[in-house]
């Protein structure tokens, strides 16, 4: 009888040995590194029409091209006043996305840039005059 708990004991290591190395529950791939640097037309901004235009680079300064790029702008101090859009690719790693400010005040900037390799998001805070 000893051998048959014997094998037992050792068909149960074995088991969660092999579950421990198969990468069951291990994290998911890393996403790629970016860089998201937001500027304004006119600068500063003002209320009204303001060009947000975004320079978006990988983690060697290389542009990125083809990306999803979603813009969403919120009033910090006026939680109903949001905009969202797609920002248009100009090339050379340039998004850019014509909005309307219709109020004064703190406005925060919300970018989402998503390739096959990259889901990235970043937040800016923008002062409108």
């Amino acid at each position: 009888m000893r051998p048959l708990k014997a094998l037992f004991i050792l068909s149960i290591g074995l088991t969660l040995l092999l579950t421990a190395c198969s990468g069951a529950g291990s994290a998911a791939p890393a996403q790629a590194t970016v860089a998201v640097a937001m500027n304004v037309l006119p600068d500063p901004p003002v209320v009204g029409d303001v060009l947000l235009y975004f320079n978006v680079v990988d983690a060697q300064g290389q542009p990125v091209t083809g990306a999803d790029v979603n813009v969403m702008a919120g009033h910090t101090e006026m939680s109903s006043m949001t905009m969202q859009g797609n920002a248009t690719d100009q090339g050379k790693g340039i998004y850019a996305i014509t909005t309307n400010f219709s109020m004064a005040g703190q406005w925060k900037i919300t970018v989402q840039v998503k390739t096959s390799a990259i889901d990235h998001s970043e937040d800016f805070n923008l002062a409108v005059r």
